[in-house]
């Protein structure tokens, strides 16, 4: 049966709500669209007022398959072990003490935006074509889609889902060797690092309850590719993960210092 894709944005009042995708047959559309406007409505940032909805069916041979990244959770007390961990993971990727400074700063104090900040390691260079929107990861799902069996399966959230098929595609292209991200939702703390070395390394806490600052960081070594074949495969290239999801790793804060 077809695949489509199906994109969710909306907003009250011009301010950003809610955002989200998926990948689904034909015949579990409407359900699927049905849960996004759901979603939409009962949002904790408010009630959106306008909501806009994408529906487009795809080549399914322009589809590619991945396994998603391995999981591993580090169990900070707060955020700020959070970022102590996030750091000495950037170090254990490469980038040194006064660059990681710069990164976590420049994430840190980036406005919240639609979209994500695409930042060359070598020169700490912002390289989004448009620096208030950001850049879009779109078209990537878990296969066979269904948000209420997968989080059930998975004893993760709808957050948890969604940025771990988000990370596995962006970790998948050649010339990005990181990304950390957490969610501007005021009600949820968790964030992530994640690389192809390391994986998915997920952080109870790394932002205060009721925070709704939020954003997303990708990592280009410009040494690697260039920057419009990393703009095509973040933005346009149809991605479907899946659905075996490793067995979760846990580690303390202080074991995570040791990697």
């Amino acid at each position: 049966m077809a695949l489509h894709s199906i994109k969710m944005r909306s907003s009250k009042d011009n301010k950003h709500i809610s955002g989200a995708e998926n990948i689904i047959d034909e015949e579990n559309l409407e359900i699927a669209v049905s849960q996004l406007i759901k979603r939409a409505l009962t949002h904790s940032k408010g009630k959106a007022e306008n909501i806009n909805i994408k529906i487009e069916k795809l080549d399914e041979d322009k589809i590619t398959y991945l396994e998603p990244l391995k999981v591993t959770t580090v169990e900070v007390e707060n955020h700020i072990e959070g970022f102590e961990c996030v750091k000495h993971l950037l170090n254990k990727l490469g980038i040194d003490d006064r660059k990681s400074d710069k990164v976590l700063k420049i994430f840190k104090e980036a406005p919240n935006m639609r979209g994500s900040i695409l930042l060359d390691i070598n020169t700490l260079e912002r390289l989004e074509p448009d620096k208030e929107r950001g850049i879009r990861v779109t078209y990537m799902d878990f296969e066979n889609f269904n948000t209420n069996r997968l989080t059930k399966e998975s004893g993760h959230n709808t957050h948890f889902i969604e940025a771990l098929a988000l990370a596995t595609k962006v970790i998948n292209c050649p010339c990005i060797i990181g990304e950390i991200c957490y969610s501007d939702d005021p009600n949820y703390t968790a964030g992530y690092i994640s690389s192809k070395k390391y994986g998915y390394v997920r952080f109870p806490h790394l932002k205060q309850l009721g925070d709704e600052s939020g954003g997303r960081i990708f990592l280009y070594d410009s040494s690697l590719d260039n920057v419009k074949d990393c703009l095509e495969y973040i933005e346009k290239s149809k991605t479907i993960i899946r659905n075996n999801i490793s067995q979760q790793g846990y580690m303390t804060y202080e074991e995570s210092l040791n990697l």
